[in-house]
Protein backbone atom coordinates (compact mmCIF):
# COMPACT_ATOMS: atom_id res chain seq x y z
CA UNK A 1 0.00 0.00 0.00
CA UNK A 2 1.71 3.15 -0.83
CA UNK A 3 2.45 6.36 1.33
CA UNK A 4 -0.27 8.60 1.89
CA UNK A 5 0.44 12.01 0.54
CA UNK A 6 0.30 13.87 4.51
CA UNK A 7 2.32 11.08 6.88
CA UNK A 8 0.49 10.24 10.54
CA UNK A 9 3.76 12.45 11.92
CA UNK A 10 2.39 15.51 10.26
CA UNK A 11 0.53 16.60 13.18
CA UNK A 12 0.25 20.47 11.98
CA UNK A 13 -0.63 19.73 8.74
CA UNK A 14 -3.81 16.66 9.86
CA UNK A 15 -5.11 19.12 12.22
CA UNK A 16 -5.06 21.51 9.09
CA UNK A 17 -7.19 19.33 7.25
CA UNK A 18 -9.50 18.17 10.32
CA UNK A 19 -10.49 21.44 11.48
CA UNK A 20 -10.85 22.39 7.62
CA UNK A 21 -13.30 19.19 7.08
CA UNK A 22 -15.20 20.49 10.22
CA UNK A 23 -15.57 24.10 8.89
CA UNK A 24 -16.37 22.71 5.22
CA UNK A 25 -19.61 20.61 7.18
CA UNK A 26 -20.84 23.67 9.25
CA UNK A 27 -20.45 25.83 5.61
CA UNK A 28 -22.14 23.32 3.37
CA UNK A 29 -25.50 23.75 6.18
CA UNK A 30 -25.88 27.03 5.08
CA UNK A 31 -27.21 25.88 2.12
CA UNK A 32 -30.41 24.33 1.16
CA UNK A 33 -28.37 21.52 -0.15
CA UNK A 34 -26.45 21.09 2.29
CA UNK A 35 -29.00 20.75 4.81
CA UNK A 36 -30.87 18.40 3.08
CA UNK A 37 -27.49 16.12 2.81
CA UNK A 38 -26.38 16.84 6.04
CA UNK A 39 -23.41 18.72 6.66
CA UNK A 40 -22.14 15.65 9.09
CA UNK A 41 -22.22 13.75 6.24
CA UNK A 42 -20.40 15.82 3.35
CA UNK A 43 -17.45 16.04 6.24
CA UNK A 44 -17.81 12.31 6.54
CA UNK A 45 -17.60 11.74 2.87
CA UNK A 46 -14.58 14.11 2.35
CA UNK A 47 -12.66 12.35 5.17
CA UNK A 48 -13.34 9.37 3.61
CA UNK A 49 -12.33 10.36 0.65
CA UNK A 50 -9.09 12.01 1.11
CA UNK A 51 -7.70 8.51 3.37
CA UNK A 52 -8.74 6.53 0.93
CA UNK A 53 -7.21 8.69 -2.03
CA UNK A 54 -3.92 8.00 0.41
CA UNK A 55 -4.16 11.99 0.18
CA UNK A 56 -4.07 11.52 4.64
CA UNK A 57 -3.17 8.88 6.22
CA UNK A 58 -5.99 6.21 8.11
CA UNK A 59 -4.72 6.48 11.46
CA UNK A 60 -1.92 9.23 13.31
CA UNK A 61 -1.37 10.50 16.58
CA UNK A 62 -3.53 13.36 15.44
CA UNK A 63 -6.93 11.24 15.63
CA UNK A 64 -6.08 9.65 19.19
CA UNK A 65 -5.56 13.33 21.09
CA UNK A 66 -9.49 13.74 19.54
CA UNK A 67 -10.40 10.82 21.41
CA UNK A 68 -8.41 11.51 24.55
CA UNK A 69 -8.75 15.48 24.47
CA UNK A 70 -11.28 16.80 22.32
CA UNK A 71 -14.27 14.24 23.11
CA UNK A 72 -14.11 14.97 27.11
CA UNK A 73 -13.92 18.74 26.55
CA UNK A 74 -17.05 18.62 23.94
CA UNK A 75 -19.68 16.96 26.45
CA UNK A 76 -19.79 19.18 29.36
CA UNK A 77 -19.52 22.14 26.84
CA UNK A 78 -22.88 20.64 25.19
CA UNK A 79 -24.50 19.86 28.32
CA UNK A 80 -24.06 23.12 30.45
CA UNK A 81 -27.55 24.27 29.01
CA UNK A 82 -29.24 20.99 30.09
CA UNK A 83 -31.08 21.97 33.46
CA UNK A 84 -32.78 19.17 34.64
CA UNK A 85 -35.04 21.14 36.87
CA UNK A 86 -36.43 23.36 33.68
CA UNK A 87 -37.06 20.19 31.57
CA UNK A 88 -38.87 18.85 34.15
CA UNK A 89 -40.92 21.96 34.92
CA UNK A 90 -41.85 23.17 31.31
CA UNK A 91 -41.95 20.24 29.06
CA UNK A 92 -45.20 18.62 30.30
CA UNK A 93 -46.68 16.09 28.48
CA UNK A 94 -43.96 16.33 25.41
CA UNK A 95 -41.39 14.90 27.97
CA UNK A 96 -44.44 11.88 28.53
CA UNK A 97 -43.84 11.58 25.00
CA UNK A 98 -39.92 11.56 24.99
CA UNK A 99 -39.75 9.00 27.90
CA UNK A 100 -41.64 7.13 26.14
CA UNK A 101 -39.82 7.57 22.63
CA UNK A 102 -36.52 6.83 24.64
CA UNK A 103 -37.42 3.29 25.99
CA UNK A 104 -39.17 2.42 22.78
CA UNK A 105 -35.23 3.21 21.29
CA UNK A 106 -34.01 0.73 24.06
CA UNK A 107 -36.29 -1.59 22.68
CA UNK A 108 -35.24 -1.30 19.01
CA UNK A 109 -31.89 -2.01 19.42
CA UNK A 110 -32.13 -5.37 21.17
CA UNK A 111 -35.10 -6.61 18.97
CA UNK A 112 -32.56 -5.07 16.51
CA UNK A 113 -29.43 -7.50 17.70
CA UNK A 114 -32.06 -10.31 18.31
CA UNK A 115 -32.62 -9.90 14.60
CA UNK A 116 -29.47 -9.04 12.85
CA UNK A 117 -25.41 -10.20 13.02
CA UNK A 118 -23.64 -7.51 14.03
CA UNK A 119 -20.19 -9.41 14.78
CA UNK A 120 -18.04 -9.26 17.65
CA UNK A 121 -19.23 -5.48 18.49
CA UNK A 122 -22.67 -6.07 18.56
CA UNK A 123 -23.15 -4.73 22.33
CA UNK A 124 -21.09 -1.68 21.80
CA UNK A 125 -22.75 -1.07 18.72
CA UNK A 126 -26.33 -1.59 20.06
CA UNK A 127 -25.13 0.83 22.84
CA UNK A 128 -23.77 3.23 20.52
CA UNK A 129 -26.85 3.45 18.66
CA UNK A 130 -29.55 3.84 21.86
CA UNK A 131 -27.26 6.85 23.28
CA UNK A 132 -27.33 8.71 19.45
CA UNK A 133 -31.04 8.17 19.40
CA UNK A 134 -31.74 9.32 22.66
CA UNK A 135 -29.34 11.97 22.59
CA UNK A 136 -27.45 12.69 19.76
CA UNK A 137 -23.97 13.03 18.33
CA UNK A 138 -22.23 13.67 21.63
CA UNK A 139 -24.39 10.40 22.91
CA UNK A 140 -22.60 8.48 20.31
CA UNK A 141 -19.13 9.73 21.09
CA UNK A 142 -19.43 9.10 24.95
CA UNK A 143 -20.59 6.02 24.60
CA UNK A 144 -17.86 4.83 22.32
CA UNK A 145 -15.98 6.12 24.79
CA UNK A 146 -16.62 4.23 27.89
CA UNK A 147 -17.13 0.89 25.81
CA UNK A 148 -13.75 1.24 24.17
CA UNK A 149 -15.05 1.37 21.01
CA UNK A 150 -12.63 2.76 18.33
CA UNK A 151 -13.35 0.34 15.49
CA UNK A 152 -12.83 3.02 12.99
CA UNK A 153 -14.90 1.71 9.79
CA UNK A 154 -17.83 0.23 11.80
CA UNK A 155 -18.00 3.79 13.73
CA UNK A 156 -17.86 5.02 10.44
CA UNK A 157 -20.66 2.92 8.85
CA UNK A 158 -22.61 3.75 12.36
CA UNK A 159 -22.34 7.49 11.60
CA UNK A 160 -23.71 6.88 7.87
CA UNK A 161 -26.91 4.84 8.61
CA UNK A 162 -27.34 7.24 11.81
CA UNK A 163 -27.14 10.27 9.79
CA UNK A 164 -29.48 8.90 6.85
CA UNK A 165 -32.14 7.10 8.93
CA UNK A 166 -32.68 10.29 11.37
CA UNK A 167 -32.76 12.44 7.77
CA UNK A 168 -35.18 9.88 6.55
CA UNK A 169 -36.90 9.89 10.01
CA UNK A 170 -37.55 13.42 10.21
CA UNK A 171 -38.89 14.38 6.57
CA UNK A 172 -41.96 11.24 7.85
CA UNK A 173 -42.32 13.29 11.41
CA UNK A 174 -42.89 16.50 8.85
CA UNK A 175 -45.26 14.62 7.05
CA UNK A 176 -46.98 11.93 9.19
CA UNK A 177 -49.20 15.18 10.70
CA UNK A 178 -50.63 15.88 7.02
CA UNK A 179 -52.31 12.57 7.31
CA UNK A 180 -55.98 12.38 7.30
CA UNK A 181 -55.78 8.92 8.51
CA UNK A 182 -53.72 9.73 11.38
CA UNK A 183 -54.82 13.11 12.49
CA UNK A 184 -58.55 11.46 12.60
CA UNK A 185 -56.82 9.43 15.90
CA UNK A 186 -55.45 11.85 17.86
CA UNK A 187 -55.63 15.05 19.91
CA UNK A 188 -54.42 18.16 17.45
CA UNK A 189 -54.76 20.52 19.95
CA UNK A 190 -51.17 22.14 18.57
CA UNK A 191 -52.10 21.54 15.10
CA UNK A 192 -55.56 23.26 15.44
CA UNK A 193 -53.67 26.80 16.78
CA UNK A 194 -50.47 26.50 14.52
CA UNK A 195 -49.04 29.52 14.56
CA UNK A 196 -46.23 29.93 11.65
CA UNK A 197 -43.45 31.99 12.97
CA UNK A 198 -39.48 32.86 11.64
CA UNK A 199 -37.06 31.85 14.14
CA UNK A 200 -34.38 34.53 15.71
CA UNK A 201 -30.52 34.15 14.78
CA UNK A 202 -30.07 32.25 17.89
CA UNK A 203 -32.45 29.69 16.92
CA UNK A 204 -30.26 29.11 13.58
CA UNK A 205 -27.47 26.49 13.73
CA UNK A 206 -24.13 27.88 14.02
CA UNK A 207 -25.06 31.52 13.80
CA UNK A 208 -23.99 33.27 17.12
CA UNK A 209 -25.37 36.86 17.07
CA UNK A 210 -23.51 37.85 20.76
CA UNK A 211 -20.73 35.97 22.07
CA UNK A 212 -18.34 37.62 24.98
CA UNK A 213 -14.71 35.94 24.34
CA UNK A 214 -14.35 36.18 28.38
CA UNK A 215 -17.41 34.20 28.38
CA UNK A 216 -16.18 31.86 25.93
CA UNK A 217 -12.89 30.95 27.83
CA UNK A 218 -14.15 30.86 30.80
CA UNK A 219 -16.52 27.81 29.70
CA UNK A 220 -13.73 25.95 27.67
CA UNK A 221 -11.65 26.53 31.01
CA UNK A 222 -14.66 24.84 32.90
CA UNK A 223 -14.92 22.10 30.61
CA UNK A 224 -10.84 20.95 31.00
CA UNK A 225 -12.03 21.44 34.79
CA UNK A 226 -15.22 19.08 34.14
CA UNK A 227 -12.75 16.80 32.95
CA UNK A 228 -10.18 16.89 35.38
CA UNK A 229 -12.40 15.79 38.27
CA UNK A 230 -14.45 13.43 36.41
CA UNK A 231 -11.14 11.11 35.19
CA UNK A 232 -9.96 11.46 38.47
CA UNK A 233 -12.75 9.97 40.62
CA UNK A 234 -13.22 7.50 37.48
CA UNK A 235 -9.16 6.57 37.80
CA UNK A 236 -9.90 6.48 41.71
CA UNK A 237 -12.45 4.04 41.51
CA UNK A 238 -10.19 2.20 39.42
CA UNK A 239 -12.78 2.73 36.34
CA UNK A 240 -10.81 4.80 33.83
CA UNK A 241 -13.14 3.98 30.89
CA UNK A 242 -16.48 5.42 32.95
CA UNK A 243 -14.66 8.63 33.17
CA UNK A 244 -16.61 9.98 30.44
CA UNK A 245 -20.08 9.48 32.51
CA UNK A 246 -19.01 11.00 35.56
CA UNK A 247 -18.03 13.72 33.07
CA UNK A 248 -21.50 14.03 31.97
CA UNK A 249 -23.05 13.62 35.44
CA UNK A 250 -21.05 16.47 36.73
CA UNK A 251 -21.77 19.05 33.42
CA UNK A 252 -25.30 18.25 33.81
CA UNK A 253 -24.74 19.08 37.78
CA UNK A 254 -23.61 22.41 36.88
CA UNK A 255 -26.43 23.01 34.27
CA UNK A 256 -29.08 22.08 36.63
CA UNK A 257 -28.11 23.54 39.91
CA UNK A 258 -25.52 26.58 39.06
CA UNK A 259 -28.11 27.79 35.84
CA UNK A 260 -27.27 31.46 36.74
CA UNK A 261 -23.59 30.68 36.29
CA UNK A 262 -24.03 29.28 33.61
CA UNK A 263 -25.65 32.01 31.72
CA UNK A 264 -22.50 33.67 32.38
CA UNK A 265 -20.80 31.86 30.38
CA UNK A 266 -21.23 32.01 26.27
CA UNK A 267 -20.40 30.09 23.11
CA UNK A 268 -20.36 27.08 24.51
CA UNK A 269 -22.59 25.02 22.36
CA UNK A 270 -21.05 26.12 19.66
CA UNK A 271 -17.12 25.53 21.12
CA UNK A 272 -18.76 21.80 21.67
CA UNK A 273 -20.14 21.45 18.05
CA UNK A 274 -16.99 22.20 16.71
CA UNK A 275 -14.88 19.60 18.17
CA UNK A 276 -17.95 17.22 17.57
CA UNK A 277 -17.61 17.93 13.87
CA UNK A 278 -14.02 17.41 13.93
CA UNK A 279 -14.28 14.54 16.12
CA UNK A 280 -16.41 12.72 13.23
CA UNK A 281 -14.01 13.46 10.82
CA UNK A 282 -11.03 12.01 12.12
CA UNK A 283 -13.68 8.75 13.00
CA UNK A 284 -14.37 8.40 9.09
CA UNK A 285 -10.63 9.14 7.85
CA UNK A 286 -9.54 5.91 9.55
CA UNK A 287 -12.42 3.88 7.43
CA UNK A 288 -11.54 1.81 4.60
CA UNK A 289 -13.98 1.99 2.26
CA UNK A 290 -13.93 -1.60 0.88
CA UNK A 291 -14.75 -2.87 4.69
CA UNK A 292 -17.33 0.06 5.06
CA UNK A 293 -18.81 -0.97 1.82
CA UNK A 294 -19.41 -4.29 3.25
CA UNK A 295 -20.18 -3.42 6.83
CA UNK A 296 -22.31 -0.43 5.95
CA UNK A 297 -26.23 -2.26 4.69
CA UNK A 298 -26.62 -4.11 8.12
CA UNK A 299 -25.98 -1.00 9.97
CA UNK A 300 -28.89 0.75 7.74
CA UNK A 301 -31.13 -1.95 9.01
CA UNK A 302 -29.99 -2.33 12.01
CA UNK A 303 -31.13 1.91 12.64
CA UNK A 304 -33.98 0.82 10.29
CA UNK A 305 -35.01 -1.88 12.95
CA UNK A 306 -34.86 0.83 15.46
CA UNK A 307 -36.88 3.42 14.14
CA UNK A 308 -39.47 1.55 13.27
CA UNK A 309 -40.05 -0.24 16.60
CA UNK A 310 -39.61 3.54 18.64
CA UNK A 311 -42.52 4.55 16.41
CA UNK A 312 -44.70 1.75 16.91
CA UNK A 313 -44.35 1.61 20.24
CA UNK A 314 -44.47 5.73 20.64
CA UNK A 315 -47.31 6.15 18.46
CA UNK A 316 -49.28 2.80 19.87
CA UNK A 317 -48.98 4.18 23.50
CA UNK A 318 -49.64 7.84 22.62
CA UNK A 319 -52.99 6.62 21.05
CA UNK A 320 -54.09 4.83 24.14
CA UNK A 321 -52.94 7.56 26.14
CA UNK A 322 -54.73 10.27 23.95
CA UNK A 323 -51.55 12.46 23.43
CA UNK A 324 -51.17 14.91 21.52
CA UNK A 325 -50.04 14.11 18.17
CA UNK A 326 -47.89 17.32 17.29
CA UNK A 327 -46.44 16.40 20.90
CA UNK A 328 -45.65 13.01 19.98
CA UNK A 329 -43.95 14.41 16.81
CA UNK A 330 -41.79 16.20 18.34
CA UNK A 331 -41.05 14.22 20.96
CA UNK A 332 -39.94 11.66 18.39
CA UNK A 333 -38.12 14.29 16.54
CA UNK A 334 -35.86 15.43 19.58
CA UNK A 335 -35.19 11.48 20.61
CA UNK A 336 -33.62 10.68 17.42
CA UNK A 337 -32.45 14.16 15.54
CA UNK A 338 -31.43 15.62 19.18
CA UNK A 339 -32.84 19.37 20.81
CA UNK A 340 -31.56 20.70 16.77
CA UNK A 341 -34.83 19.30 15.71
CA UNK A 342 -37.15 20.99 17.77
CA UNK A 343 -36.72 24.09 15.97
CA UNK A 344 -36.60 22.97 12.40
CA UNK A 345 -40.01 21.14 13.03
CA UNK A 346 -41.93 23.74 15.32
CA UNK A 347 -40.68 26.51 12.60
CA UNK A 348 -41.98 24.31 9.73
CA UNK A 349 -45.65 23.25 11.32
CA UNK A 350 -46.23 26.43 13.26
CA UNK A 351 -45.91 24.96 16.65
CA UNK A 352 -44.46 27.70 18.62
CA UNK A 353 -45.49 26.17 21.86
CA UNK A 354 -43.43 23.09 21.32
CA UNK A 355 -40.45 24.64 20.26
CA UNK A 356 -39.09 25.25 24.08
CA UNK A 357 -40.30 21.74 25.48
CA UNK A 358 -39.09 19.92 22.27
CA UNK A 359 -35.62 21.83 22.68
CA UNK A 360 -35.54 20.66 26.66
CA UNK A 361 -36.64 17.50 25.89
CA UNK A 362 -33.46 17.10 23.62
CA UNK A 363 -31.29 18.92 26.37
CA UNK A 364 -32.57 15.67 28.68
CA UNK A 365 -31.46 13.26 25.87
CA UNK A 366 -28.28 14.87 26.02
CA UNK A 367 -27.88 14.13 29.73
CA UNK A 368 -29.50 10.91 29.89
CA UNK A 369 -28.15 8.88 26.77
CA UNK A 370 -25.03 7.98 27.72
CA UNK A 371 -26.26 6.32 30.93
CA UNK A 372 -28.53 4.34 29.12
CA UNK A 373 -26.18 3.67 26.17
CA UNK A 374 -23.52 2.10 28.56
CA UNK A 375 -26.12 0.21 30.12
CA UNK A 376 -27.69 -1.17 27.12
CA UNK A 377 -23.91 -2.92 26.07
CA UNK A 378 -23.58 -3.96 29.51
CA UNK A 379 -26.87 -6.12 29.22
CA UNK A 380 -25.72 -7.06 26.07
CA UNK A 381 -22.05 -8.05 26.74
Amino acid sequence: MSLPLIGPEQNFALWAILIGLAAFGFWCERFPWGRKYSGVMLLITAAIVLANLRIIPTSAPAYDVVWDYLVPIAIPLLLFHADLKRVIRESGPTLIAFIIGSAAVVAGTIIGVAALNLGPNEAELAGIFTGSYIGGGLNFAAVAEATGMQESTELTAAIAADQVITNLHFLLIILLPGIAWVTKRYPTHHMDNADAFALDADSIPHVVSELSIPGLLASIALAFLVATIGNSIANYAGYPQYGILIITAIALAIATFAPKQVEKLSGYREAGNVMMFIFLGSIAAGADIWELIEIAPVMFVYASIIIIVHMVILFGIGFVLKLDLAELAMASAVCIGGPSSAPALASAKGWRDLLIPGILCGSLGYGIGSFIGVQVATWLT
